[in-house]
């Protein structure tokens, strides 16, 4: 009873204090312990050591908060990303414990009210090769230096915007004139970029919404590393609230079979001017297999569909 009561006071000091008591936080997806899972994090850790960034993630670019989250549990935080006005970008970076030709990566991302899905922008994904190559652009890539892939907003639908030894959409000159592959390609119907026909959407992306979590997947297979795009087995597959949009197949990411998967990165990017908002992030799992959306847990529920959000 006297602990019940000393407890009871403390809340009550707390509260009169204008302070929330300490909530636990929620433990680590069931996901997280398979043999297949090469990282996970929910952002439970405190603070951003887990990650390999060499700013160290400082504040108010990078924040944990508390927030229900995607599964609306109590207790739960969430990693926030503010870009700075202008060009400019924020992110976590994880350098994976070994190098891999096949990866799955899941995640939970919410773009705050306000955010403005045409903005000129880019998003965060896996890499292959040296980590000072991350974000080059304009070079189409050898097959023995790097290749990479970032999930990311194009006219209001998400793609993956790949850079690799086979890139052909968008590339006048591999040497100065030569930018990433869209995967679904939704650009045209064949008539300029989309010219593979297995490479354009075979369902069309939805319109992303802003105040909403979405559960986005993707997954890289490097395949063989072969010397022609024609025996190119290379794949990428996009999965978004659990609808499967691709995969698309027969890409050629490398020549050397030395140039595997080696890191992750969570972020955004901005080219020009943007609205002075945040994204979120949750829940992320890097697994050799698929992984799909979670379960919510017993006891919580899903939250409810949001309501007078805005489109693009």
């Amino acid at each position: 009873m006297k602990r019940l009561l000393a407890l009871a006071l403390i809340a009550g000091i707390a509260q009169l204090a204008g302070m929330e008591p300490a909530i636990a936080a929620p433990g680590p997806e069931s996901i997280c312990s398979a043999s297949t899972t090469v990282f996970c994090s929910g952002f439970e850790e405190g603070n951003f050591s887990i990650w390999d960034d060499w700013d160290g993630n400082p504040a108010p670019d990078n924040t944990n908060i508390l927030d229900p989250g995607p599964l609306n549990i109590s207790g739960n935080h969430v990693t926030r990303m503010l870009v700075p006005p202008g060009r400019g970008g924020v992110d976590v970076v994880k350098l994976l414990p070994s190098t891999y030709d096949k990866l799955y990566v899941r995640y939970y991302q919410k773009w705050e009210t306000g955010y403005d899905f045409n903005a000129d922008n880019h998003g965060g994904g896996l890499h292959a090769g040296d980590r000072n190559l991350m974000g080059h652009d304009s070079y189409r890539p050898t097959g023995a230096d790097w290749f990479s892939a970032w999930l990311e907003p194009l006219d209001g639908r998400l793609n993956l915007y790949v850079y690799y030894r086979g890139m052909y959409m968008d590339c006048a000159n591999p040497q100065g004139s030569c930018w990433g592959d869209h995967f679904p390609c939704i650009a045209d119907e064949g008539t300029n970029h989309c010219t593979k026909a297995a490479h354009r959407e075979r369902i069309m992306p939805p319109l992303m919404q802003t105040n909403r979590w979405y559960c986005l997947e993707y997954m890289m297979d490097a395949g063989s590393a072969v010397q022609s795009d024609a025996a190119a087995n290379g794949s990428l597959d996009l999965w978004i609230d659990g609808i499967e949009y691709g995969p698309f197949n027969n890409l050629w990411f490398r020549t050397t079979p030395s140039l595997k998967i080696n890191i992750d990165s969570q972020g955004v990017f901005f080219h020009n001017t943007h609205p002075n908002v945040g994204v979120q992030f949750d829940n992320l799992v890097i697994s050799t297999t698929h992984i799909g959306c979670s379960t919510p847990p017993s006891g919580s529920k899903t939250p409810n569909p949001p309501t007078n959000v805005g489109t693009n």
